[in-house]
């Protein structure tokens, strides 16, 4: 199958990579300790982007790295950030998001990551580092953009085969645990829908936490293409590491959940669910008349307002709506 494979890496040597940095993070390619090259630092440099960083762990009582503050099952205030970084990133032009600016080409190339793997157009990959300019970073991944992200990440994914976006997340979730600020705690992980997906299998290989959003579930055999023992995974995502929204009638967690057949086939997504109503207004049903034609027209309409609606309770920014709404950290 075209494109499941990422180019020279085979299945075993990705186990054994996952394996060697949960064993010991210092094993792999460390970044350069300084920055290289003849060029003059630009104001906007950030020197805690370089050095080498074990995987995040260890107790969450104290709170005293951002991992920490966002990591556990709670709403908190952030995740409304969160939420608009992971709408941002499916445009890399939009640079700001609040307080959040998105590294530059320059910044990622300092930090030792080289800008061409935060984006694929061949598999449809596509994520971005965010920062608050405080020694906070977040790493993002896109959702589905294109027909390509079904046929090369979801379906597949979904049915338990190997897919290259996950590869390339698990990669580059790696290599920023791999930074000083992943070392030091200051970075999460976030994504909406497939980059839901792709956050949560991310979290699970690095220990660094995710908040996603209308997530795509995460197979079992993906899970343990990476070294991961899926029960145990799950079991971490649930306390905390993953936590996870979904707007009430989402159509993709409605389906991996709750529809017959499909939830056989569908994996679940990993994480504590918080489930937001929807701030849709609902769709009231057509008048009766007695012309026949107008009726006809009515149900039309009626129907097509229906479909629309499942179809908009996926999109970002009803997902946006709801936490501006409700505002579940404050209940």
């Amino acid at each position: 199958m075209a494109g499941v494979q990422p180019l020279g890496i085979t299945p075993q040597s990705w186990q054994d990579r996952a394996a060697a940095f949960r064993a010991d993070p210092q094993a792999l390619p460390q970044p350069p300790a300084t920055p290289t090259g003849s060029y003059r630092l630009e104001p906007s440099y950030h020197p805690q982007l370089f050095g080498a960083a074990p995987r995040q762990g260890g107790p969450t009582a104290g709170a005293t790295s951002f991992a920490d503050e966002v990591r556990g099952r709670d709403a908190k205030a952030v995740d409304l950030e969160l939420m608009q970084i992971a709408n941002a990133v499916y445009d890399p032009s939009v640079r700001s998001v609040g307080d959040w600016t998105r590294l530059s080409d320059a910044q990622l190339r300092e930090a030792g990551i080289d800008p061409a793997t935060l984006e694929t157009p061949d598999t449809g990959f596509r994520a971005g580092i965010y920062t608050d300019g405080d020694g906070n970073y977040v790493l993002a991944f896109s959702g589905s953009n294109e027909r390509i992200d079904w046929t090369g990440a979801n379906f597949p994914q979904g049915l338990g085969l190997r897919t290259e976006q996950y590869d390339q997340a698990v990669a580059l979730a790696q290599q920023v645990a791999n930074s000083e600020f992943g070392r030091e705690g200051n970075v999460v992980i976030t994504g909406h829908s497939l980059g839901g997906g792709l956050s949560a299998i991310a979290s699970l290989a690095t220990d660094i936490p995710a908040v996603t959003f209308d997530a795509s579930g995460v197979h079992d055999d993906t899970m343990e293409q990476f070294g991961l023992d899926p029960g145990q995974a799950k079991q971490d995502a649930e306390n905390g590491l993953v936590r996870r929204y979904n707007v009430d009638g989402d159509p993709l967690t409605a389906a991996q959940e709750d529809t017959p057949g499909l939830n056989r086939i569908m994996p679940d997504a990993p994480g504590h669910e918080i489930t937001l109503d929807s701030p849709l207004p609902p769709i009231d049903p057509p008048k009766w008349t007695w012309n026949p034609i107008e009726m006809a027209q009515r149900t039309a309409d009626y129907l097509k307002a229906k479909a629309e609606r499942v179809g908009d309770l996926h999109r970002q920014q009803t997902m946006i709506d709801a936490l501006q709404q409700q505002r579940p950290w404050e209940r």
